[in-house]
């Protein structure tokens, strides 16, 4: 088991800071009515995933994060896409 000092507590926490993990974890919300709806969605996934990949490669608190919360970032925080209901107006 790894050492968790205060440092690599604030470390974690700086980590789930990250704005890339904020957009990856944001309800963006597309029209689900729309005709390109799943292809946006698709392209949307692709390009999160590959971005918040490639930050957490990079970011030199992404081992503190690992050693507190036992998994990698892009894999703590979930992938919401397309939650948001579309209201439908009466």
């Amino acid at each position: 088991m790894a050492l968790i000092t205060d440092h690599v507590k604030e470390n974690a926490e700086k980590c789930k800071q990250c704005a890339f993990q904020k957009i990856r974890s944001a309800d963006i919300g597309l029209d689900k009515t729309s005709v390109l709806y799943t292809e946006a969605m698709t392209s949307l996934e692709i390009a999160i995933e590959g971005l918040t990949r490639a930050s957490c490669s990079v970011c030199p608190y992404e081992k503190d994060f690992i050693k507190v919360y036992g998994v990698k970032p892009y894999e703590y925080f979930p992938l919401r896409l397309g939650k948001k209901e579309v209201k439908e107006i009466k």
